[in-house]
């Protein structure tokens, strides 16, 4: 017999929720209403990457499957941001971008992926620059409805984690965090801009 218990369960609803805000995100991709930017996808699926391996490597359970389906889908969009997304590439983003790729150092030098999961969430924070910078000149170019879905996803997440510590807890929490502040924004200064016809 199977036995499947409320961190199952959770991490279900969490994968699904994920999958669900995911396509909405790449739908409206397509319909030309969201053009996400190529680098802030790539770092975040680099660095979803990361948070997902630490806590499969913590014992997560099934509070990593969201992570996990996050980081293909966050490298599922940065191939779509090729065609679809925004060009504007600066040098802050190729910096960031850089910074995402040496947060798998401290795991190989240490052999902790505490360290990794310290700098992913740091870099995942200093990689949704490039999109509040776009979203603060440009606030209807998200969809903020994904967003919303994303933290509600990383918090059932949360919930299904079934060793709770900062390595498996902190990516989540920095992700729900800068989720809020770019949502903020977008709500903010759409109440300055007129949305464009």
């Amino acid at each position: 017999m199977i036995d499947i218990g409320y961190h199952e369960i959770i991490g279900a609803i969490a994968f699904l929720i994920s999958v669900t805000g995911s396509l909405i995100y790449i739908r409206s991709i397509f319909k030309g209403e969201t053009h996400p930017h190529i680098y802030t996808w790539l770092v975040w699926g680099i660095i979803t990457s990361i948070a997902f391996f630490a806590q499969l490597h913590e014992n997560a359970g099934p509070g990593a499957w969201t992570i996990g389906i996050t980081a293909f889908f966050c490298m599922f969009t940065a191939g779509l941001a090729l065609k679809y997304g925004e060009k504007n590439i600066t040098k802050s983003d190729t910096i960031a971008l850089i910074a995402s790729l040496s947060a798998i150092a401290p795991w190989i030098l240490t052999n902790d992926p505490l360290w990794s999961v310290i700098l992913a969430s740091l870099i995942d924070i200093i990689a949704f620059f490039p999109t509040i910078r776009k979203s603060w000149n440009k606030p209807y170019g998200e969809n903020l409805p994904s967003y919303h879905i994303a933290n509600l996803k990383m918090g059932l997440s949360l919930i299904a984690l079934t060793n709770f510590s900062l390595t498996t807890m902190l990516y989540p929490l920095a992700v729900i965090l800068v989720n809020l502040l770019l949502i903020l924004i977008c709500l903010w200064r759409r109440r300055e801009i007129p949305k464009p016809v």
